[in-house]
């Protein structure tokens, strides 16, 4: 965060220490990951902005994090995944659980036309092992979610190892 930067280095001019400023920034990180979990599909949310929230609600698992991520599974999806229930098993596989509690994320934009979008996420486990994922989103037609980003698919892509 550019933000983040721009404090950091007023900081280390009034002495304060690099520890603190990490100490910090994980406080800020966890408050703000483990609030808004009730955020709904909105036209207003970009593809990275609805996988970030995914993840974030999958970091926060016991906070209601797999509803919360099933919101933002478009209706298509819903067919093949849900019910609720149906769709949290899924993340009793090995090929999901990564996604589970994480310690991290980063997502980056593969493709995105203004109708489909498909992004790329690492995410490093409790383990620190990093798994990468491919998110499909679509931009939906109808309503009640028209205009609104939602995933469509999320597949694991073959590649693991230890994070940095």
């Amino acid at each position: 965060m550019q933000i983040n930067r721009i404090y950091s280095l007023s900081f280390y001019r009034y002495g304060v220490n690099r520890a603190f400023l990490v100490l910090l920034f994980l406080v800020y990180s966890s408050l703000s990951q483990a609030q808004n979990l009730d955020l709904q599909p909105s036209a207003s949310l970009t593809p990275t902005e609805v996988v970030d929230f995914q993840l974030t609600a999958l970091k926060n698992v016991e906070n209601g994090g797999i509803e919360a991520t099933f919101r933002f599974a478009s209706p298509a999806n819903k067919k093949v995944t849900g019910p609720l229930s149906k769709f949290s098993g899924l993340f009793e596989s090995e090929q999901y659980k990564p996604m589970l509690n994480h310690r991290g994320t980063e997502i980056k934009t593969v493709s995105n036309d203004g109708y489909t979008a498909e992004l790329l996420a690492g995410v490093v486990d409790q383990s620190g092992d990093l798994h990468w994922y491919r998110f499909r989103l679509s931009r939906q037609q109808e309503a009640p979610f028209k205009n609104c980003w939602m995933t469509d698919a999320v597949m694991a892509v073959p590649h693991s190892g230890r994070s940095a």
